[in-house]
């Protein structure tokens, strides 16, 4: 297909593909998970895991700009037409703040790099920068993409990035390379996967980078739906160090906890948020069939929690210790717990992709913070080790943010 050539909007076809890529990618991060554990240890990995989980927090709160964006692009696509309307232009707008985000990272990093990865990790700041720089872009490319429906090329983002960042830190593994050179192979793939979907979608990317927006009213969407996804990274990408902060001590048994967290929330949130996108367009563009779509969402994620469960209770354990070694294997009964918040969280996230789409900024971005505040408070205050604190903070949270985007979203 040529690059200026629309693609048909196919659901289904869509679909398949995204849940495809995504599929990719998902193992791609699995199997990184796989080589990096055993390779570090469970105190190891827990140091590791603090890059990655701030790398990635990051990246979870800039992932607002990509929601903002995909409801502009299709809001301008269903409304244009109909007398002059104010425009912005979103890869504009995305140079700008990928480069000063770059810029403010990589400046201020003596700052924070030391305490927070260590007196001797302090160029873990440049490949951080360099990465949640670029993902500014790639966030960008992603909700014009899916806004426009090219789902194609939408797919093509996460499969190169996931593929291409197991090459790269198996490759740094198998040559001995130290952490420095593994923290720039799991950051190189952001550049790369924004320079080569968009080059391969040049024209119809920059068809379609221009909104019905002034600069003014998408500086003020994408801070509302930044704010709710920066709850988002803290919950999902970033919780590991909330852990670390207010539950930690035994780094052992964190590494353990935060392996399993990781693993036992892919089956569920990582479809979900890379279908995040699609749901948005399809709320926007198709609203008389919203409904429906939003309770086939969600009765397939409250069919799909406990099934996956009941298999982690049963099998998780001898899995972790087969694959990580003894010191990740962890209780059944906790291995089902996660899967329970993670179905939780996976409520949150329908919920709150179906008041975006109906211009809720909001209430949106509310029922984020609202679930990041309690969750951060229970893991502070709830009884029990770190792994009882993680279940009993991921269910509430986000279970009572979720009841505040239905009943904030309602229709008026």
């Amino acid at each position: 297909m040529a690059s200026g050539q629309a693609e048909p909007r196919s659901p289904r076809g869509g679909l398949l593909l995204v849940l495809a890529a995504t599929a990719v990618s998902a193992a791609s991060s699995f199997i990184v998970l796989l080589i990096v554990a055993p390779a570090l240890g469970p105190a190891g990995y827990a140091s590791f895991s603090v890059y990655w989980a701030a790398l990635f927090m990051i990246v979870g709160v800039l992932f607002g700009v990509q929601q903002e964006t995909t409801r502009a692009v299709s809001a301008t696509g269903v409304s244009s037409g109909g007398g002059p309307q104010p425009s912005a232009s979103l890869i504009r707008f995305a140079a700008i703040t990928g480069a000063g985000t770059i810029l403010i990272l990589a400046v201020t990093g003596l700052l924070w790099a030391a305490p927070l990865f260590g007196a001797e990790n302090v160029e873990w700041a440049y490949p951080l920068a360099v990465a949640v720089g670029c993902y500014v872009g790639v966030a960008a490319l992603n909700g014009i993409l899916a806004g426009s429906g090219q789902w194609s090329a939408f797919a093509a983002v996460p499969l190169i990035d996931g593929v291409l960042r197991l090459i790269l830190v198996a490759v740094a593994l198998w040559l001995g390379a130290d952490r420095t050179a593994l923290a720039w192979a799991v950051a190189i793939p952001f550049p790369v996967s924004l320079a080569v979907v968009a080059a391969a979608r040049v024209r119809a990317v920059r068809r379609r980078a221009v909104v019905a927006e002034s600069y003014r009213s998408l500086s003020a969407n994408v801070g509302r739906t930044v704010v709710a996804s920066s709850a988002n990274a803290v919950l999902v990408n970033g919780f590991p160090v909330v852990l670390a902060l207010l539950a930690g001590g035994d780094q052992a048994a964190l590494g353990a906890v935060v392996l399993a967290l990781t693993l036992t929330r892919a089956p569920i949130l990582v479809p979900l948020t890379a279908l995040q996108s699609m749901l948005i367009a399809r709320f926007n563009s198709f609203p008389d069939s919203a409904r429906r779509l939003m309770i086939m969402v969600v009765t397939s994620l409250v069919v799909a929690t406990p099934l996956l469960a009941v298999i982690a209770g049963v099998w998780g354990t001898p899995a972790l210790a087969a694959f990580f070694g003894r010191g990740f294997a962890i209780p059944g009964s906790l291995l089902s717990g996660l899967v329970v918040a993670s179905g939780c969280l996976g409520l949150l996230t329908v919920t709150g992709a179906r008041v975006l789409a109906r211009d809720r900024h909001s209430v949106f971005a509310a029922g984020w913070v609202i679930a990041c505040a309690v969750s951060v408070v229970a893991v502070a205050l709830a009884p029990g080790d770190v792994g009882l604190r993680t279940v009993i903070a991921l269910i509430v949270g986000p279970l009572i943010g979720a009841a505040w985007h239905i009943w904030g979203g309602r229709p008026r």
